[in-house]
């Protein structure tokens, strides 16, 4: 098969992107032709993947960032064509798969323009050039004829059927996978302790990891509120820390290192930045805990179960599917409480109830293989391959 897949980067580095890597590689050693559009590549692609760079000059312009992305991969995908199916995974307004990893733009602003106290700056937000490009883009991909939809929860699922009324049978929910080789329950022996020795952690220490990107929109700012609650009642030992890992912009990270000093909990975290190596971080933590208030599903929950490390999600990312509160993770109603999150923690926490949670979360993410994952996914590529040929039959 003749692939084209479209995303604005390729990287081994993020969930979604790491999930479009491994899926290339899947496609090359299955013998495909695979077409890589995007902006730039980070890393080395691999042996066999034709990339194709598309331009960025307007990239200060962010609505003509977007619109031009678009465009410009429509155009080179026509250059490059025929295709077999091409598959987009970004803001991109034609293909004949989508994968959507973000959800509806309308739902989105419910979280990210919806928190904005000023009802004039909310409506101007929503009306600016950049989100109703955005939109554009969104309405055009979900009312083209014959496009098959992947979502990564049932959370996205029904935010496109509700907005969009596509065919059921159209939006398939298909769950992502875990590197089992990399993410498992040994490494709690095998990296625990180096690992708190490199981070200057106490060895005993009860070690809560914040792992995300976008600290606001993830929530971080709850948790350190909560962590903050449950020190202030003496409900942690002086030795228990908060390890916040992952990418955020300067600014934004300094304005949180500021409300954890104004907490009085500012010696208590630590601040480890982006990192390539999850798999030992989930090895030193007792309890992952992304509050998020809005995520389409967060891939590093299912990672942080195959590691014997219990998660604590909120009911605004997706994959608060895949966890059976109290068993496997535990499930927050509000990312914005703080006080229900401290009693979650303090649960959590519990060394019995952690151990045996954990071990129930390592048990349950066996079911979420990569192989399960990209069997279906090529399933569909044929699916949707013999469509497009019958539709071009037809005339």
């Amino acid at each position: 098969m003749r692939v084209a897949i479209t995303h604005t980067r390729y990287t081994d580095f993020g969930g979604v992107e790491r999930t479009i890597a491994s899926l290339v590689g899947r496609l090359l050693d299955g013998g495909h032709e695979v077409h890589y559009f995007c902006h730039f590549v980070d890393g080395e692609p691999p042996d066999g993947l034709n990339v194709h760079i598309i331009p960025n000059p307007l990239k200060p312009i962010r609505v003509l960032k977007v619109l031009s992305f678009d465009r410009w991969t429509e155009r080179a995908i026509e250059a490059e064509g025929p295709f077999d199916l091409v598959h987009g995974w970004s803001k991109t307004s034609r293909q004949d798969l989508y994968t959507d990893g973000s959800g509806c733009l309308r739902d989105y602003q419910e979280y990210s323009i919806g928190r904005r106290g000023n009802p004039v700056v909310r409506s101007l937000m929503r009306l600016s050039p950049h989100q109703r490009a955005v939109e554009s883009i969104e309405r055009k991909r979900f009312t083209q004829p014959g496009v098959k939809v992947i979502t990564m929860s049932r959370l996205v699922r029904d935010q496109i059927l509700r907005r969009y009324g596509l065919p059921e049978d159209d939006v398939e929910v298909l769950y992502n996978g875990i590197e089992h080789g990399r993410f498992h329950a040994d490494d709690k022996d095998r990296h625990r302790a180096e690992v708190r020795a490199e981070l200057g952690l106490d060895p005993g220490a009860q070690v809560v990891l914040f792992l995300a990107n976008d600290y606001d929109r993830k929530g971080l700012d709850t948790l350190l509120t909560a962590f903050a609650r449950l020190a202030t009642e003496g409900a942690l030992p002086d030795a228990a820390r908060i390890v916040v890992g992952g990418r955020e912009r300067p600014r934004r990270e300094t304005r949180f290192r500021e409300l954890a000093a104004k907490l009085g909990v500012g010696e208590r975290v630590s601040w480890i930045g982006p990192r390539r190596d999850p798999e030992r971080l989930f090895a030193a933590a007792d309890v992952f805990a992304v509050p998020t208030r809005f995520d389409a599903f967060g891939n590093v929950v299912l990672e942080a179960m195959a590691s014997a490390t219990p998660p604590i999600v909120s009911t605004a990312a997706g994959a608060v599917e895949v966890i059976d509160d109290g068993k496997t993770g535990v499930v927050l109603d509000d990312p914005d409480d703080a006080e229900e999150l401290a009693g979650h923690i303090r649960t959590v926490l519990d060394p019995e109830r952690g151990r045996a949670m954990g071990v129930a979360a390592a048990d349950a993410a066996k079911a979420y293989t990569w192989d399960r994952y990209f069997d279906r996914t090529l399933a569909i590529y044929d699916e949707v391959a013999e469509r497009k040929r019958a539709a071009a039959a037809r005339g």
